[in-house]
């Protein structure tokens, strides 16, 4: 619904662009944005090894029920991506390193690897 933050309620707009006349209607809620911040260098896997991203780990962790997952940000360098399967106990990961950037490749059963800018595709047991 064109957010540009993490909204304290799920309900702060409503489906007619209208907004919720309740309480505690915030479109910037730090709470909500630690969670954010979580699902990207956790689930995702992307996180800033050094300020600016100049430097980006890629180090997703499956887990529970989850069978995949992408996570994206425009960093100052450009767009960086981190994208996940798991089938059949293979993860598989596909990241993006934005020009000017590199990436350390974290993942099991792999030595550390470092790459620079582009896309890459790794391939683990999990």
């Amino acid at each position: 619904m064109g957010a540009t933050t993490t909204w304290e309620r799920w309900d702060s707009m409503l489906p007619d662009g209208t907004i919720n006349p309740g309480e505690m209607t915030s479109f910037n809620h730090y709470a909500f944005g630690a969670i954010a911040t979580w699902m990207h260098h956790t689930i995702g896997g992307l996180s800033p090894l050094t300020p600016g991203y100049r430097s980006i780990l890629i180090a997703p962790t499956p887990g529970a029920d989850l069978t995949w997952a992408r996570t994206s940000l425009l960093t100052p360098h450009g767009p960086a991506e981190s994208t996940w399967t798991l089938i059949d106990n293979q993860l598989t990961v596909t990241a993006t390193i934005p020009t000017g950037a590199t990436a350390v490749i974290r993942l099991p059963g792999r030595p550390e690897t470092t790459v620079g800018s582009g896309t890459h595709t790794f391939t683990t047991e999990h």
